[in-house]
């Protein structure tokens, strides 16, 4: 039901008079649906108008990044034997080829101990004392025990009797307050602790400070054989490097010796390690192998027997190698930048090969294909747009306007511009660009590899111009018309603007010309009903009189 119906209309009078306002209603309307469709087509032109403009906006970038010199500065590095070795390039880097060869790759340092039976066996035993307890006596008369403790001008001495008839714990309790054995604030620099081992009880001597980089060697000059210090042992990454310290209590296997080493939150670059090699007697070894390769990281070790394994008998563990007979050592197999400017290198093994640093067309290539199939979507839009459907029997939404008809042959003439670069590539077609018939265009990746091949210069010169002679190429060629095209002046945005006005004139026009229908038909519907009303009165009084003829009628004929 609308606006200006009553549902009672035309009771009064049998006659269909809701129909009869609604019919007339719609032919009144027919300017207002006129101006409805008018608006509807506009908001869809402006629709395309942003599709439209937002693909000149890609073809915009896309010949931008054709029109800067660093997109042909890059370079790719081609190895004739990536087994050998791998490289890569940064642009604006030399052209040119390289002989590598690689004559010793870098290496760890590493070191072995000789074979022991088991993971369990023991790196340092403990004494065979043969002494049941703690508390038992093992000393009969005053004994001197002296021994040291750290390096150089830090060492201390701690020197003192043990007397007659004492205990291992009365031992131990004499050196941990030995005047010697403590400090200014009392105390002890030296440990001494009862423990139990294979074959008896002894006294362990251990530092106090569990610093590895300091050295706390305990060694024992005189005293009774039941007395043992901690094993102590160093090893260094580099003859420059700081040494580390690692303190061995008696009773420790190879295995614990492995976490002693790996655990040290002072490690400076050393793993350590049991292998098994496989013999049938003493098959297990303790290693330690540099972490990181060549001279710097080479392991030196004092305290402890072991054989180096590579870097042996002062072999260099950095690696060697040759570029066009220019002899080189580097610490390290990776990330070699400082050999060939712009260019890092990485090694695999040993052997030659080739290096070639060359434009990197496959970029190139890529950029100039992006162009060509934005182009050829923007031409495909707009011919969509602007022509006859056959199929639909309809025209494109955009078939009145003329602007954006003559898009496509505007973009073209751009496209083919010649550029006058001094040799054999003066535009897109040199380059196997062909020209379709619906506007579009195709590329002949063939013959653009040809011309990369023979006249990659004049290729540049197309794009990117000379500003020395004044030469525009044809990347600011393009950037510059398509910015044209895309600002808020721009054709485009020109007929939005246009159709966006329209759109805003019509919608005023056919809100007013609404309310003034709606008006006139509130007014039209009391109108109806009033003469529904009269119908209705003149049908009874109709009804009355047709009563009372018929009445008299009837009474003559009796």
């Amino acid at each position: 039901m609308g606006l200006g119906s009553i549902t009672s209309l035309g009771l009064g009078s049998g006659l269909e008079l809701q129909d009869i306002l609604d019919q007339l209603r719609e032919v009144d309307k027919v300017p207002i649906d006129i101006k409805e469709t008018q608006k509807t087509k506009l908001e869809a032109q402006v629709v395309e108008f942003d599709s439209i403009n937002a693909k000149l906006i890609q073809l915009k970038s896309s010949a931008l990044s054709l029109s800067l010199e660093s997109n042909f500065m890059e370079r790719t590095a081609g190895i004739s034997d990536e087994e050998i070795a791998t490289a890569s390039v940064i642009s604006g880097t030399k052209q040119s080829t390289y002989t590598i060869d690689v004559h010793q790759l870098a290496t760890k340092s590493s070191w072995q101990s000789t074979g022991v039976e088991e993971e369990s066996s023991l790196m340092y035993a403990t004494p065979s004392t043969g002494i049941a307890s703690s508390d038992t006596l093992v000393v009969t008369e005053t004994t001197p025990l002296s021994f040291t403790i750290g390096h150089g001008d830090d060492q201390k001495s701690i020197t003192l009797d043990i007397e007659a008839d004492s205990s291992l714990e009365d031992i131990a309790k004499a050196i941990n307050t030995a005047a010697g054995n403590l400090s200014d604030d009392g105390t002890t620099y030296v440990s001494a602790t009862v423990e139990t081992g294979s074959d008896g009880n002894y006294i362990r001597l251990a530092s106090t400070d569990d610093n590895s980089l300091n050295n706390n060697q305990i060694l024992v000059s005189e005293g009774p054989d039941f007395v043992v210090p901690d094993l102590m042992f160093s090893y260094q990454t580099g003859a420059a490097s700081d040494p580390v310290y690692v303190s061995v209590p008696p009773g420790t296997s190879y295995q614990d010796t492995v976490s002693l080493i790996n655990g040290d939150t002072n490690n400076s670059g050393v793993t350590a390690a049991l292998i098994n090699d496989g013999s049938a007697d003493t098959p297990w070894h303790l290693t330690l192998t540099s972490d990181t390769e060549g001279e710097s990281n080479r392991i030196f070790l004092n305290g402890i027997n072991m054989t180096e394994i590579q870097g042996a008998d002062d072999a260099s563990l950095n690696a060697s190698f040759s570029v066009d007979g220019y002899e080189y050592q580097r610490q390290t197999n990776e990330g070699l930048e400082d050999v060939i400017q712009g260019v890092t290198l990485n090694f695999e093994k040993t052997g030659e090969a080739q290096l070639t640093i060359s434009s990197d067309t496959d970029n190139i290539k890529e950029k100039i294909t992006q162009l060509i199939d934005t182009y050829n979507e923007l031409i495909a839009e707009i011919d969509t747009q602007t022509q006859y459907d056959q199929d639909e029997e309809t025209d494109g939404i955009l078939s009145d306007v003329y602007a954006i008809k003559s898009l496509g042959s505007d973009l073209l003439s751009f496209m083919t511009n010649l550029i006058d670069t001094g040799g054999d590539i003066t535009s897109l077609l040199d380059l196997g660009v062909e020209l379709n018939e619906d506007g579009s265009i195709t590329l002949d990746e063939t013959a653009l590899d040809d011309a990369f091949s023979s006249s990659f210069e004049d290729v540049v010169s197309l794009f990117i111009g000379d500003s020395d002679n004044g030469i525009t190429g044809l990347g600011d060629i393009l950037n510059d018309k398509l910015k044209e095209m895309t600002s808020s002046t721009g054709v485009v945005n020109g007929e939005k603007t246009a159709a966006e006005e329209k759109i805003d004139r019509l919608t005023t026009s056919i809100e007013t010309a609404t309310e003034r229908l709606d008006k006139r038909y509130e007014v039209m519907a009391q109108q109806f009903v009033r003469l529904d009303a009269l119908i209705g009165t003149m049908n009874s009084q109709s009804d009355y009189l047709t009563s009372m003829f018929d009445s008299f009628n009837n009474s003559q004929e009796k």
